[in-house]
Parts: C-alpha cells; sequence; structure tokens
C-alpha cells in the first residue's frame, strides 16, 4: 500500500481557553488507567474527488472549534494528577493513498490498518506524558475520494465513550457548516468525570499494570444478526443480550484454546455512566469504567456461560454503586485502588486471563460529517494479552468482535469449527 504524508499540523482550539479553565483535575480512575492510545478508525464513501480538498480544509476548522469545546485534549498532562490546559493542541496528519477505497476495504486485516493511524500510536505508551498528546489524529485520502479518519486518545484522559463523544461532536459542527438546518451538538459534561469520581484525598497509586504483549496475532471476527439471534435461542431460558450469546461463544472456543485442561480466567469491562446512583448522561468525558471476574471451564455450555455473566453483573452492582454517587464509599474505593495497583502480572496468575470490552450501543456510527454514517468502523489490538472488543457492525444488528491472542494459541482459535459455524474470519467489508 502506497501512502504519501502531505500534510501535519499541531491544531489548536479555535479559541484560547480562559485562565479559570486552564488546571483541569483528573478523577482517580483517570489517575490510575495506563497511559495508552486506544485507536478508532472512521471509513467513509464520500466519491467526490473533486471536494476532497474543500472537506479536508472544513474538517481542519471543524476539528479547531471542537478543541475550544473539549479544551483539555488539546492540553498536556502535568504530573498523575491534572492536565494543563495550555492549547497546545492536537498533531493532524493527512495523507494520500495510491488505492482506491472499495480495493483496501476487500483485505482489512490488521496489518493493512495500521498504517492508517497517526505516528504508530495504536495501543503504544504515552513515553513523556508531560510533553506528548493526548490525541493525534490522521486523515487517509483515497483515490476514489473516500476518507478514513484515524483518532488515538490517551486512555489516561478517557474511555472509548470518551473518544467517541469527541467524534460524534467534531461530526456534528462539520455537518452544521454544510447545512445550518443540522443542530450543533450540545456541549459535553467535561467535569461531570471528576466530580462523580474525584481524587480528593485518595492515595496516589501506580497505574494499572498493562499487560503487554508483543509478539500476538490480531483477527476480526464477523456475527450476521440471524447467527447472533441463534446463538441467543441456544443459550435457552436464560435470555441473553446480543454481547452475552456471542460472548459466551467466544469464551466457549477460547477454553479450547488458552487453558482446555484448567479453568480460564475473564474480567468484562463495565460502563459505569448508567449504573451509579444517580446515573450521568452519555457524553460525560473520563474513565468511567469497571469490571467484574468470572471463572469459565471446558465443560460449560453456553447456557452456564450466560448464567455466570448475569450472576457476575448483578453481584457487582452494589460495588460498582460505590464508586460514586449517593452510595460513595471512600474506604471501598481505596481498597479497590490499593487491589489494582497490587495486581500480579498475568503470568504469575495460576490461570491464563481474558479481557472482555464491549463497545456495542455506544452511537459510534452517530458519527455523520454531513456525507452520510460511516461505511465502516474499525479498531485493532495490537498488544493486549487475549484481549477481545464487540463492536456493534453499521447495521446495529450485527456485530464484529476483535481479538487478539498469541500466535499459537490464534491458530487454535481460528480454526475453531463451533466459531467459523457463527462468525466469518475477516471478510472483506461491503460498501453501502
Amino acid at each position: 500500500m502506497e501512502m504519501e504524508l502531505i500534510y501535519k499540523e499541531s491544531m489548536k482550539p479555535s479559541s484560547a481557553t480562559p485562565p479559570h479553565l486552564k488546571t483541569y483535575p483528573l478523577s482517580f480512575m483517570d489517575v490510575t488507567t495506563p497511559p495508552q492510545y486506544m485507536p478508532v478508525l472512521y471509513f467513509y464513501n464520500t466519491k467526490q474527488i473533486e471536494k476532497q480538498e474543500s472537506k479536508l480544509a472544513l474538517l481542519k476548522k471543524s476539528l479547531q472549534e471542537a478543541l475550544s469545546v473539549y479544551y483539555p485534549i488539546a492540553g498536556r498532562l502535568k504530573g498523575r494528577l491534572i492536565v494543563d490546559c495550555n492549547d497546545e493542541g492536537v498533531p493532524l496528519l493527512i495523507t494520500k493513498l495510491k488505492c482506491h477505497l472499495s480495493h483496501f476495504l476487500n483485505n482489512p486485516i490488521t496489518p493493512n490498518l495500521l498504517p492508517l493511524f497517526p505516528d504508530n500510536l495504536a495501543w503504544s505508551d504515552m513515553n513523556n506524558p508531560e510533553h506528548d498528546p493526548i490525541m493525534a489524529i490522521q486523515i487517509n485520502c483515497f483515490q476514489c475520494g473516500g476518507i478514513a479518519i484515524a483518532i488515538c486518545l490517551s486512555h489516561k484522559f478517557g474511555d472509548m465513550p470518551t473518544l467517541f463523544n469527541f467524534v460524534n461532536h467534531w461530526a456534528a459542527i462539520t455537518s452544521h457548516h454544510q447545512d445550518q438546518n443540522k443542530p450543533l451538538p450540545s456541549p459535553p459534561l467535561l467535569d461531570a468525570g471528576v466530580s462523580v469520581f474525584p481524587q480528593g484525598n485518595l492515595p496516589v497509586y501506580r497505574e494499572k499494570p498493562f499487560y503487554a504483549l508483543p509478539k500476538s496475532v490480531c483477527k476480526r471476527f464477523v456475527f450476521e444478526a440471524s447467527k447472533i439471534e441463534a446463538l441467543k435461542a441456544m443459550a435457552g431460558p436464560t435470555q441473553p443480550t446480543r454481547f452475552q450469546a456471542v460472548a459466551a461463544l467466544i469464551y466457549k472456543c477460547a477454553v479450547s484454546a488458552l487453558s482446555p485442561n484448567s479453568p480460564l480466567l475473564s474480567s468484562i469491562s463495565v460502563n459505569l455512566r448508567k449504573r451509579i446512583d444517580p446515573p450521568v448522561p452519555c457524553n460525560t468525558l473520563g474513565n468511567m469504567f469497571s469490571f467484574f471476574i468470572l471463572m469459565i471451564s471446558q465443560r460449560d455450555e453456553l447456557a452456564e456461560l450466560v448464567s455466570k455473566m448475569k450472576e457476575g453483573m448483578i453481584r457487582s452492582e452494589m460495588e460498582y454503586k460505590k464508586h460514586g454517587g449517593k452510595h460513595r464509599d471512600l474506604d471501598f474505593i481505596a481498597e479497590t485502588l490499593k487491589r489494582g495497583a497490587e495486581a500480579p502480572p498475568l503470568e504469575a496468575l495460576k490461570f491464563p486471563m481474558i479481557g472482555l470490552t464491549s463497545l456495542c450501543g455506544l452511537s459510534m456510527y452517530e458519527a455523520d460529517f454531513g456525507w452520510g454514517k460511516p461505511a465502516w468502523i474499525a479498531s485493532v489490538i495490537t498488544n493486549f494479552q487475549n484481549g477481545v472488543i464487540f463492536m456493534d457492525a453499521r447495521d446495529g444488528k450485527g456485530m464484529e468482535v476483535i481479538v487478539n491472542m498469541k500466535e499459537e494459541h490464534m491458530a487454535k482459535f481460528e480454526c475453531n469449527q463451533d466459531l467459523l459455524q457463527y462468525a466469518d474470519l475477516d471478510p472483506p467489508v461491503q460498501l453501502y
């Protein structure tokens, strides 16, 4: 794939951050979250080659306007507890690719996606958090007029919902400039995260350990809506959600690949925005997630795995509420932070572990820059040991599952016939 970098600049907010907003405090969840860059990639089938330059000019203008609203993103981390909102800016790279979007999406495997992200930042560490940008963006232009927008956001500042909120806001501003009848977006709740989860006098522990796995393989498995319904039916009276039905199958196949003779531990990440009391709006920024742990064995059937997930969520519900809101419990929070900081490395655990994160239902495909909704939204996992990400398909009914494992484990996992009965492995993306 031939790519040419044609533009690189640090994009600053369209208006300077006022002096009274120059210091942005981080929440206790931000403080203990590792500073890796989370990657997301939006593909648009615009088909208007002659208008690509004007699109780029508008994207730059609206990006600066979005940064004036999300002003901490244009700043830099200062120590462990704050962002210095100094308007230093966000790196923006623009490239040109000598291929058509349809040709590129015929083989959308991870090695082909990685060059579309800025400066190899996907899941990389911030080497110097007080110098490195909180976000970086790369706009990739295809010969046919198609565009792919790649965003990497430091997990230290926020979670995936934070990233999606920013992109949706940027897109809505861009769309409004082209059609004044389209409303401007509502401002995000910038300080709600830190007001719900304030660091205060809590101990400042080290970040949670990051389980790096340099030599790994990332694959994408696509489940059509009809196959998900069949999985839900197989789980019988447990009445699983879409995520639970697909996750149960992933678990069964992962046990076979990772731990056929012993139990498998699993963590499931949970978005806390709707689970604390009172809940906070979806456009609240910051890290607002927790997780619960399950133990899975080779003999568990789909219905049993769904039941374990439901029971794990129920057991954890009250603990989630203790993080913030009217049930906030400082002793519980301090102990949770201590346990997270003291967590042993994966190789020291008695059983293998797999981590599941669901990004379903987060309105990703609402990011309309005035050219319609994305043709496809992708992500990658480059070095998370046994990491699994669940994402909505474009139709909102199907699902894409991104899995990262050691080469020898993936060789077993990707050939599992129970999995391939319901999922397609790295299929081409169909343009609409």
